[in-house]
């Protein structure tokens, strides 16, 4: 889920963070496709295959099927520093999710990414989503894999 500075992904992240300081909400998706669509297509594409040597790939992801609980830190908080997916390294950032979109959101994404292009991942709950935010809240910057290795849930 690594992102580096696609013109785009950055425009809209602003965008949505502009119009959230201003007390208005982006528009709530109504499924974890629309979510995707708008919030991270632009680096990790349609298909989910990612760019090669920018963006890593969500279908067959270790990260997307794996442990639900990093996976979500990732999207609220963001990622830095180098990831290896699929064998293949990538060094970049990804900016956390969290400040723009809501925790149903963020359940809903998930989920579609875990059940999308031949992931076979279960399903994650706004009820997850809500108690990770929680117990993250007082986290200001991108997690690393480092940090992410020694998170205990």
């Amino acid at each position: 889920m690594v992102v580096g500075a696609g013109m785009l992904s950055a425009f809209s992240l602003a965008s949505a963070q502009a119009a959230a300081k201003k007390g208005a909400k982006p528009a709530a998706p109504a499924d974890g496709s629309k979510v995707f669509a708008t919030t991270c297509v632009v680096c990790h594409q349609l298909d989910g295959a990612g760019k090669e040597q920018l963006y890593p790939p969500l279908a067959g992801s270790e990260w997307v099927q794996g442990d639900e609980n990093k996976l979500i830190r990732i999207i609220l908080g963001g990622l830095t520093g180098p990831v290896e997916v699929a064998g293949e390294s990538f060094n970049g950032a990804m900016p956390g999710w969290g400040p723009v979109l809501e925790d149903k959101d963020i359940a809903a994404v998930a989920t579609y990414i875990r059940s999308s292009w031949g992931n076979k991942a279960a399903p994650i709950t706004t009820a997850k989503v809500t108690a990770i935010r929680s117990a993250m809240s007082s986290r200001k910057v991108p997690w690393t894999i480092a940090e992410l290795s020694q998170v205990k849930d």
